[in-house]
């Protein structure tokens, strides 16, 4: 990774109050688990017709 994107990457994470790696690693442990079902499951195919 650039030197500069990281930079930058660490700006948006300093808006968060994220500073350093081990605070970047609390923020992620606590994360809320995020359901992607909806993205991921095909739907349901009734006859010729995908609904």
């Amino acid at each position: 990774m650039s030197d500069e994107r990281e930079k930058r990457i660490w700006k948006e994470l300093a808006k968060d109050g994220i500073h350093n790696e081990k605070e970047l690693d609390a923020a992620i442990k606590n994360m809320k688990l995020l359901n992607i079902g909806g993205f991921v499951n095909k739907l349901e195919v009734v006859g010729n017709e995908k609904n």
